[in-house]
């Protein structure tokens, strides 16, 4: 192309006097790769220009192009002189130009974000609609930077209390290896650990839709708690008592019809310990229900549990030796 018609095209595009239409050609234009240099000298000749012709509007163009490469009207404004900014603004304006139409035209690229817990750690998660989440130790959600417009999707490997932001058009779904539940607005917790037989949903306040594989949905009420066995398909329903369900979040251990297993689990998590059982034999079928206060030690509630299940422990570092009584 001529550079006559290069510079008046650049000069046309930077003062803003092209309709949307045209304008959108255009920036495809500036981004393509030919006449790269005869692009950026037209554009600098404009901008020098603007030191004998300064008009408070003639930025207009630069923060239009650029607002995407973070050169907004915010940093404009806080340049104190005029002139000065003509003169930055004929140094940077070829770079961010080509950027900013880059920018402008690439897909954008919505990132998942994870967030993971250790063990003996619990985290606050704010979602990008400003729901809250709750992590308990040993756990990872995943969601996406943005949320789709027709759902909020979040995927949950471990324990989560979960503040769901109410809006009806956009339906907030959390996702396990097993459970799907739905909701539009309450408080509720999941529980979903990978390597243990159950998953938990407890629901706290508002409405839930639970479903699982190959079964119709479940819809639970205030302080009613879903229990999907993995291994059987078995699907329970049970009133309960969620200051006690969800008593992790407080400090406090309780559990109520648990078996050994998910005892010593949560313990492992809780206290970031391996704990070896492989020496004792306890009943799959023996349940046990017993409940730990705030602040209560690890080896305080190792010596209950021993007295209670029958066990003597030995304990060398984080690791936890159990042997049968």
């Amino acid at each position: 192309m001529e550079k006559s018609n290069i510079n008046r095209i650049i000069r046309k595009f930077l003062s803003a006097r092209f309709s949307p239409e045209t304008e959108e050609k255009v920036q495809k234009w500036i981004i393509e790769d030919k006449d790269i240099e005869a692009k950026e000298k037209a554009s600098l000749e404009y901008w020098n220009e603007l030191d004998v012709k300064s008009d408070p509007g003639t930025y207009s163009a630069l923060e239009r192009v650029n607002l995407r490469t973070g050169y907004n009207k915010e940093h404009l404004e806080n340049i104190v002189s005029y002139q000065k900014f003509t003169r930055i603004a004929a140094l940077i304006i070829p770079a961010l130009m080509l950027v900013g139409g880059i920018l402008y035209y690439m897909p954008f690229k919505n990132e998942m974000m994870e967030i993971s817990t250790a063990y003996g750690e619990q985290k606050r998660v704010v979602l990008p609609d400003s729901s809250e989440i709750w992590l308990n130790a040993g756990s990872t959600v995943t969601f996406p930077e943005v949320f789709a417009n027709d759902k909020r999707l979040v995927t949950l490997d471990g324990e989560a209390y979960f503040t769901v932001k109410k809006d009806t058009t956009k339906p907030f779904v959390v996702e396990t290896s097993q459970l799907s539940v739905k909701v539009l607005g309450t408080k509720f917790n999941v529980k979903a650990y990978s390597n243990e037989a159950k998953v938990t949903t407890t629901l706290t306040s508002g409405k839930v839709e639970v479903n699982a594989p190959s079964r119709h949905p479940h819809i639970l009420q205030p302080n009613e708690q879903l229990t999907y066995d993995k291994e059987t398909s078995d699907i329970r329903i049970t009133e309960v008592n969620t200051s006690e369900t969800n008593s992790w979040m407080t400090g406090k251990l309780i559990f109520i019809n648990a078996t050994a297993q998910e005892i010593f689990s949560t313990l492992e998590r809780r206290y970031d310990i391996a704990i070896e059982s492989h020496s004792m034999h306890i009943p799959a079928s023996k349940r046990y229900t017993v409940k730990f206060l705030k602040g209560e030690s690890k080896d305080e509630m190792l010596n209950l549990l021993a007295d209670i299940i029958g066990f003597t422990y030995q304990q060398n570092g984080n690791k936890i030796v159990l042997t049968q009584q």
